[in-house]
């Protein structure tokens, strides 16, 4: 703890106190509203309150670290972090978790201003909206929120709902109304992002493609991440009642220099002539090559450098190799 103090002091520039007036029930809750209550009887914007628990037996390390992180002053939370913790060697998840904490009290709190227009309204009422990761009220109590032109992610949470966060457009003029009807669950939510966008499995059932908020049980879950060119991945997570657990991969190539592409498409890929049938290019070597793709607009032929190491996404539409 000494160590995660130190680091975390080191990473945000704050001041880090080891809370002395805090019980260690208090301390070890992960509930928001006991964290909020840990800032404000130790006279600070921003707690952490979480546990050190032991993990399930499934081959990885023997312990994992729950916590999470509030802003008393700006009624913020962050979602639940949970990283696993191998006693003989705690720097990885002190560096981890810190980093978190830092890009959670580092996040932008104010909106950019502008003659766009949101309404947002939610079935039930009464859920939280965030644009941006800025929380700006509660629906049935907002107003129309006026704000640059531009693309922002909007999310809406309210206790015992799964979590519902989707990309919005908003421009210059005009209004956006956004309605969103709130899907009831019983224990916590997982909300799983991927680079690239992979196939979801918890507990080994198929969920969906990435980004997915998946409701799950209390407890400990297995979400695997699978995507063709990129060697499958398994994570434990933590479920908490009513908490959102956030889990952000990259995945790893079989091999590289790496190509790949959109699975689901209307487009054929061949690669100097040569047809591929999957989603990557298998056997791909570095240098100039010639990208063939068919599809309703006919035959286009682009000439790339493959570069020596990297992993590049093909764009279906320029023929562009995109660094990922």
């Amino acid at each position: 703890m000494s160590s995660f103090r130190a680091q975390v002091g080191r990473a945000t520039g704050l001041e880090v106190r080891n809370g002395e007036l805090i019980t260690a029930g208090i301390a070890g809750s992960l509930e928001p509203e006991f964290a909020v209550l840990i800032a404000e009887l130790d006279s600070a914007r921003y707690a952490i309150s979480g546990e050190i628990a032991a993990a399930a037996n499934t081959g990885g390390e023997p312990y994992a670290v729950n916590l999470i992180v509030v802003d008393a002053e700006r009624n913020r939370s962050s979602d639940l972090m949970t990283v696993p913790l191998d006693p003989r060697n705690p720097a990885p998840a002190v560096d981890e978790l810190a980093a978190a904490v830092a890009t959670f009290t580092s996040a932008a709190v104010e909106l950019p201003k502008g003659d766009a227009a949101l309404f947002v309204s939610s079935e039930p009422g009464e859920a939280q909206v965030f644009v941006d990761g800025v929380s700006i009220g509660r629906t049935s109590q907002l107003d129309v929120a006026m704000l640059a032109p531009g693309r922002y992610r909007l999310e809406l949470r309210k206790e015992g709902f799964l979590p519902d966060a989707r990309m919005i457009e908003l421009r210059a003029g005009d209004t956006s109304f956004v309605h969103v009807v709130m899907t009831a669950i019983s224990g916590g939510s997982i909300q799983v992002t991927a680079t690239p966008r992979a196939n979801v499995l918890l507990d080994g059932v198929p969920g969906g493609t990435t980004p997915v908020a998946l409701s799950a049980l209390p407890g400990t879950h297995r979400v695997t991440l699978q995507r063709d060119g990129f060697v499958e991945e398994t994570f434990e997570v933590l479920v908490r009642n009513y908490l959102v657990t956030r889990l952000d991969a990259t995945l790893t190539p079989v091999s590289v220099p790496l190509v790949y592409w959109a699975e689901r498409r209307e487009v054929h890929v061949s690669i100097d002539g040569e047809p591929q049938h999957g989603s990557y290019a298998v056997g791909l070597k570095p240098g100039l090559r010639t990208f063939e793709l068919t599809g309703p607009q006919g035959a286009r032929s682009y000439l790339r450098a493959v570069p020596d190491t990297g992993v590049y996404e093909l764009d279906l539409s320029t023929g562009e190799l995109l660094p990922r």
